[in-house]
């Protein structure tokens, strides 16, 4: 009897132990949680911006080669505009080009000459721009910091009026120079992300000799002008 009591108790003590780890095999297990994918800024977009410039233009007057007035001109307007570009990404790295065309608003005037020798008015204004750009970047979870560089073209308006009112040179040319500045750009989600970029675009230089009559005669005079741009804009993408 007493051998059998003990085997009976030794029994019940095995069932008491492993209830616990059967109910534990027996609960649910809770589904792991989801890992949120690593934003990625490779691919197409597409997007509009939209900012300040700030122009500036170099103007030298030389008549006759006997020399003349060095000065320069500013305005400030609007730029607004589209562009259009791709990333490549490998890890934090973010490679890509773009393109861009932008309206520009502004025109820059002053007056050549000294007081006792007055040559007359000038003025200068970049009225359209496009670049395409390399760009490189750093990302840092959903914002990237950038670099960026390439080639610019502009549609610029110089204009010289004489001191008799007449225009004596007016030309609309387009111009091919360079582009260079960066950004910040911030991923707002998976397609969409907003952006601030600053950029210096210089248009190079161009020579012109026109006619100034002063005094009953007209003599040569050559104009130089170099237009330059400073851009602030902000800009919105949808990413494919």
């Amino acid at each position: 009897m007493k051998k059998k009591g003990f085997l009976l108790a030794t029994s019940a003590g095995f069932a008491a132990a492993a209830a616990p780890g059967a109910q534990a095999a027996d609960m649910p297990l809770k589904a792991p949680s989801m890992v949120a994918p690593a934003a990625s800024w490779a691919g197409w977009y597409i997007g509009v911006h939209a900012g300040v410039n700030w122009q500036q233009a170099h103007d030298n007057f030389d008549p006759n080669g006997y020399g003349g007035g060095t000065f320069s001109t500013t305005a400030t307007g609007f730029i607004g505009g589209g562009q259009l570009g791709y990333n490549w990404q490998h890890g934090n790295f973010v490679f890509g080009i773009e393109g861009d065309g932008s309206g520009l608003s502004g025109t820059g005037s002053g007056h050549s000459g000294t007081p006792a020798t007055p040559y007359g008015t000038v003025s200068n204004s970049v009225r359209w721009l496009s670049t395409v750009r390399a760009r490189f970047g750093l990302a840092v979870g959903d914002t990237m910091a950038y670099t960026t560089a390439g080639i610019a073209f502009g549609g610029v308006r110089n204009r010289f009026i004489n001191n008799s009112g007449a225009i004596t040179y007016s030309d609309s040319k387009t111009k091919t120079g360079w582009a260079a500045g960066g950004g910040i750009e911030h991923m707002l989600n998976r397609n969409w992300t907003i952006g601030l970029e600053g950029l210096f675009v210089d248009l190079g230089r161009s020579n012109s000799v026109a006619g100034v009559r002063t005094n009953g005669s007209t003599t040569a005079k050559t104009t130089s002008f170099s237009n330059q741009a400073v851009i602030g804009r902000l800009k919105l993408n949808y990413k494919f």
